[in-house]
């Protein structure tokens, strides 16, 4: 599996959150309300492509709702904090959201 800088940074971001030391007191509504803030996070590392801003948007929100995915998965699961797991399942969500919306000119 190659491993792109996209799902790194992000991968990375879920680690810092779910092991810091304020994690287990937020509530899933404090995980979606950055949602804001996660987009800009996830747009400001996106290498710049040759596509509609429309295209980019939809593939910069689904990275974002995966990495939020991941977050509330992790205040339940002890399972979805594990770095191989996290890293793995970011890999499959960019390569699938770039697929769809980066290299599908049908959209």
């Amino acid at each position: 599996m190659q491993i792109s800088s996209l799902t790194v940074h992000c991968a990375s971001l879920c680690l810092d959150v779910v092991n810091g030391e304020s994690f287990e007191k937020l509530t899933m509504a404090d995980i979606q309300s950055w949602q804001d803030e996660l987009y800009s996070y996830i747009e400001n590392r996106v290498e710049i492509v040759k596509c509609s801003d429309d295209k980019q948007r939809l593939f910069i929100t689904s990275v974002r709702d995966e990495v939020l995915i991941i977050l509330m998965l992790s205040k339940e699961n002890l399972f979805a904090r594990e770095p191989h797991w996290i890293l793995e399942k970011m890999q499959r969500k960019i390569a699938l959201s770039t697929h769809l919306y980066i290299n599908n000119s049908a959209l």
